[in-house]
């Protein structure tokens, strides 16, 4: 069995020393990839600069820094090779910088050159970015590979439980959805899995998560091979 894991949170550069970034370490991604190599899984890991590194037998690791960078990582790794199931645990941005306006002067993004410190106020145009797990399968079809069982995570804070199905069911291109909310992240890490916008389990941390998922992308292999 052979998966591929996003984890960390992108960073979005407005100059050379600066960044918009979330609160993503990659703990969680680190812990399932740790897991899934230690019961046999081949496992490929996209990991954003910063973030936990898993260590281990049957780990291979490669690296991304922002948005941009996520997506040409995935795409290239979905068209070299076939997986039985991407995890999309990355944390991506939803928007990056557009423009710097400081001093009555606009400047390009990037991580060419540091703007200075004079300008009494500065203004940060955004743009958005489009949803790269949408994307994934159509990634993986254009590599001429099986299509993966796509597993996404969806992050609130303090959600209603109509909106967190709102938010799950947003997620319309994923097999199955992970869901976990800052508010109940406080008391304890737990996590909830949902398939078709119905839910499956709830999981007492990342181990116990790590395991379900694993079971999940082995019963869909097995499905696979015998249909």
């Amino acid at each position: 069995m052979r998966a591929l894991i996003t984890f960390g949170g992108t960073r979005e550069y407005i100059d050379a020393a600066r960044f918009i970034t979330n609160l993503s370490t990659g703990r969680t991604g680190r812990i399932i990839a740790e897991r899934f190599a230690s019961r046999g899984c081949e496992t490929v890991c996209l990991c954003a600069r910063g973030a936990e590194r898993p260590a281990g037998k049957n780990i291979t690791l490669n690296e991304f820094t922002g948005f941009a960078d996520l997506d040409r990582e995935l795409r290239r790794l979905l068209k070299a090779r076939a997986f039985d199931a991407v995890v999309h645990l990355a944390a991506v941005s939803d928007y990056s910088p557009a423009w710097i306006e400081a001093g009555g002067k606009k400047f390009k993004p990037g991580r060419a050159a540091k703007l200075g410190s004079e300008a009494p106020v500065l203004k940060l145009v955004l743009k958005r970015n489009f949803k790269i797990i949408d994307r994934i399968k159509n990634y993986a079809a254009a590599g001429k590979n099986s299509l993966p069982l796509l597993i996404g995570f969806k992050l609130t804070s303090g959600a209603t439980p109509g909106r967190v199905l709102k938010k799950v069911r947003a997620l319309a291109s994923a097999d199955l959805v992970v869901h976990n909310d800052l508010a109940e992240m406080k008391r304890k890490h737990v996590f909830h899995l949902y398939r078709q916008g119905s839910k499956l389990a709830d999981c007492g941390g990342p181990e116990e998560l790590a395991d379900l998922l694993y079971a999940a992308i082995a019963e869909n292999k097995t499905e696979a091979i015998c249909s």
